[in-house]
This record gives structure tokens, sequence and C-alpha cells, in this order.
């Protein structure tokens, strides 16, 4: 990946074919998100902006033919990347990524809306056996329509935001080394933004704005400081990489309750600051 990154930033032309390339073959647009991520991050948005054209071409095309997830995750790890070059803060940046979150859903839902109705469809009938056999109460179809309508937004912004990580990982291989560890273990979220994503999750709740649609994005910046402060914890403890292997293993294995987990531990460290407790292994 580094030889990836190294050839990225020889030129705007090396930095256009990657994208391009990334972007055309299947899966790997958020590759070329990075790309499009890192060269705004080191040049600024101006020599971001003069790849990102040439990485929407065949994002564009997938659109048009029906797929527009590299178009959305591309231009939002553009956005992103702006904001991190300026701000110097992932707080912020992962606040500013919920209305791109929430533009980018609105978007998908409409765009794939006869997908969506397909893939609900489908569900309906397999969690209609399922709950026959158990017993179970299952979803009604807005319920259902709601929660894979959420689902849309928080999965794309969570590549948008997976695709800035890998480019300011690069970015600190390249010309910081080290410094992408030290800001990402350093990363949690003010008690100001934790105060702000309670109230509008209880104003949602309170008003019944579409709770069950919007809670998978907005948890989104508690999910990402729960794994810099697990990071940045076992860190500050020299633990070694067998702890965080075992902790990714357990989010694939276990993941509601894992995330669920990370969401009260990024929490509370936002008004207790859990890090600062933990004494440095000697």
């Amino acid at each position: 990946m580094r030889a990836l990154a190294e050839l990225v930033m020889r030129g705007r032309k090396q930095a256009a074919i990657v994208a391009i390339i990334a972007a055309l073959l299947p899966m790997l647009y958020w590759a070329s998100a990075a790309v499009v991520a890192l060269i705004t991050l080191r040049k600024g948005g101006s020599d971001g902006a003069g790849v990102l054209v040439w990485a929407l071409l065949p994002a564009g095309a997938w659109a048009f033919s029906g797929d527009p997830t590299p178009l959305a995750v591309i231009t939002g790890a553009f956005l992103l990347a702006i904001a991190l070059r300026e701000t110097v803060s992932w707080a912020k940046v992962l606040m500013l990524a919920l209305p791109i979150g929430v533009l980018t859903g609105i978007g998908l839902e409409t765009v794939l809306d006869g997908i969506l109705s397909q893939v609900i469809e489908a569900t309906e009938k397999f969690l209609s056996q399922s709950a026959h056999q158990s017993g179970e109460v299952r979803l009604d179809t807005e319920q259902l329509r709601l929660l894979m309508a959420g689902g849309l937004g928080s999965v794309h912004t969570t590549f948008m935001v997976l695709s800035l990580i890998l480019a300011r990982y690069w970015q600190s291989g390249l010309y910081n080394p080290g410094g992408f560890r030290q800001e990402f273990h350093a990363l949690k979220l003010p008690q100001m933004y934790s105060g702000i994503l309670l109230a509008v999750l209880l104003i949602i709740y309170q008003l019944e704005l579409d709770f069950i649609r919007w809670l998978p994005l907005l948890l989104l910046p508690w999910i990402f400081a729960g794994v810099a402060l697990v990071h940045g914890s076992m860190g500050k403890r020299d633990l070694g990489r067998f702890w965080l292997v075992a902790f990714y293993i357990a989010i694939i294995f276990m993941g509601p309750y894992v995330i669920t987990l990370l969401v009260f531990a990024a929490l509370l460290d936002s008004f207790v600051d859990f890090r600062a407790r933990i004494p440095a292994k000697n």
C-alpha cells in the first residue's frame, strides 16, 4: 500500500490514473476515494479537485448504470479531506460527516427506490418465515424501509471516513511517520459534541422523526471515537497487536454488543476522559 501511495504522490497524472482505475474496478471505489483524499490532504482542495474530476468519470458511469456508491463515497471523502486539512480535527470531521451522510442517505433512497423495495420484499419474506417458526415479533414494512434507508446512509458514510483514514495513514507514512497513530489515539468527542448528539437523538425520538432511520448514522461519531479509545488505551499500555486483532475479531462475531459498548465508552470518555486515567506502561 505504501508503494501505491508513493506512486500517487509522484504527480497529478499518476494520481488521476490510479483514481480512475480504482473507480473503474468493482468494489475498489474506496481506494479511489483514498487517493483523492490523499492528494487533497497533502496539496489542498484545488489539486484534490483536479484528481476528483477524473475519478468521477468512472464513478459517474457506475451511477448511470445503477450503482451510485462510488460517486457518493469518492465525493464525500473529498469533502471530509478538505475539512480535515483545514481543521486538523477528527472530531469536527466526524460531526461534518453526519449532514453529508443525511444527504447521501436521502439521495440513495431516491435513486435506489426500486432496488430497495425488492430487498425489503425479500427480507420481509425471510423474516416472516423466521418469525412464524420462532414466534418472534417482526418489523412491519415501514420500519424495515426506514431501517434499510438509514443503513444506506450510515454504511456509505462509514466508507467515506474509512477512505479518509487510509489517506491520512498514507500521508503519515510518507511524510510524518507515527503522526497518524498519535493523532488517532488522541481522538475523542468533546463534551459539546456528545451533548449535541444526545440532544438531536432525544428530539428525533420525542418528535417521532424516524428515529430508527437516523440512529445508525448518529452513532457513527461515537463508534469511531470508541475505536480510537481502544487503540489509544492499548497503545498506552503497550499491549501489542494481539489484543487489537482480538478486538476486531470480537467486532466481527459480536458486532452489535461490541459496538454498543464502544458507543457507551466513547460517550463516557467525553465527560470522564478515560485515557488520562489509564497509567502508561513503565
